[in-house]
């Protein structure tokens, strides 16, 4: 049997609404929920259709998925942007590293990479002035590499390329479809105590002085 392109895979998901995912390397989804400051032991194993019933989050409440890939477990919420907020990329990145991919409600797609607690790449996707790192740019390039051999599919999917790319596995909306430790997101942490600071632009916009220099004015001449 032929197993559906990424394009159609994602798209039954993009379908239920904006999406967060992140993946963590090295923890099992009972720590990623604890990093999430999830209650680990009220988690259930369900499959993603059954979220919502089951759990029944209320309407400032946000329920999250865990899963495993190889040697990285992801995180996927539906409506929702805890994964992707700096407070949570501390918490998971912690001794580890974290991939942030969100699909956003206002069509604003960012995808972020955090080592140990701090940022290291961070860009809304084909937006080249957004692009921040604190050296190279390696998922910048995937994406955008991606993004040219596949013109015909979405930005989402080109990052989601570029994440595979990197983990050297495949997420898929299939993963979703066997039962998953979900449990529900507590309300939003506060921000950190100490805020990072931000990733400084991998290309600086020069700034355009007012107005054009149109030489110096002089009187008219007497005739």
């Amino acid at each position: 049997m032929t197993q559906p392109s990424p394009e159609q895979d994602w798209t039954a998901i993009v379908r239920y609404g904006p999406f967060c995912l992140t993946v963590t390397h090295g923890v099992t989804p009972r720590n990623l929920l604890e990093r999430y400051e999830a209650d680990p032991t009220t988690a259930r194993l369900l499959a993603f259709g059954e979220t919502d019933a089951v759990v029944q989050p209320g309407p400032d409440r946000t329920i999250l998925t865990s899963g495993t890939l190889g040697d990285w477990t992801f995180g996927f919420e539906t409506m929702s942007v805890e994964g992707v907020m700096p407070e949570t990329l501390a918490a998971l990145s912690r001794g580890t590293q974290t991939l942030a991919l969100n699909d956003s409600a206002n069509a604003m797609h960012t995808l972020k990479h955090w080592v140990d607690g701090q940022p290291q790449e961070s860009f809304e996707i084909g937006n080249p002035v957004t692009r921040r790192a604190a050296g190279p740019h390696p998922l910048w390039d995937a994406t955008e590499r991606h993004r040219a051999t596949h013109p015909d599919q979405s930005d989402i999917v080109a990052a989601l390329r570029a994440v595979n790319d990197h983990l050297g596995g495949h997420l898929a909306p299939r993963m979703l479809a066997r039962p998953l430790l979900t449990a529900m997101l507590p309300e939003r942490r506060p921000p950190l105590s100490a805020p990072r600071p931000a990733l400084p632009l991998v290309h600086p916009r020069e700034s355009t002085p007012l107005g054009q220099y149109l030489g110096t004015l002089r009187p008219p001449e007497e005739r």
